[in-house]
């Protein structure tokens, strides 16, 4: 099962629901065999919240800035590409935590995408279980590396 103290320590937060932390972790499909929170979709509904907020999470810490539009997209662009976002997933060793389906067991692979959904929906996690605190959300990003303080 999923070690939450590890991936809190990685996270630099400590969740007040487990669930949430269970279901960023959940890759697509593993329902089909598992009990989940996720249900069929995994963590992708959260994926979608996160990978929202990390463009969020770049921009707002550009607009501050005297840099031209075109470095604030080519910053987003680096900080939230799937190659990034799995590299930061295996760089922590997240990608031993995720939950997998067992496609993805047969294969013994974690797929790229998975990765990355997993990055997103962890801080989609963070969001939700700190009751929207975007600063939380922030200093997550910042500790995985996939935000950069001055674009």
């Amino acid at each position: 099962m999923v070690d939450e103290a590890r991936i809190e320590n990685i996270l630099g937060y400590k969740f007040v629901s487990s669930d949430l932390l269970t279901e960023a972790l959940e890759a697509p499909g593993r329902a089909y065999t598992h009990q989940t929170e996720g249900g069929i979709d995994g963590n992708k509904r959260l994926a979608m919240v996160g990978d929202a907020l990390l463009t969020l999470i770049n921009f707002d810490m550009w607009y501050p800035s005297d840099q031209t539009r075109e470095s604030a997209q080519n910053a987003r662009q680096k900080y939230t590409s799937n190659v990034n976002l799995e590299n930061c997933a295996e760089k922590f060793g997240i990608r031993a935590e995720i939950l997998l389906n067992d496609v993805n067991i047969s294969q013994g692979r974690v797929p790229r995408a998975t990765s990355a959904s997993t990055i997103e929906a962890l801080l989609a996690a963070v969001w939700l279980d700190s009751n929207k605190d975007f600063q939380k959300v922030k200093e997550v990003a910042l500790n995985l590396g996939i935000a950069k303080a001055s674009v």
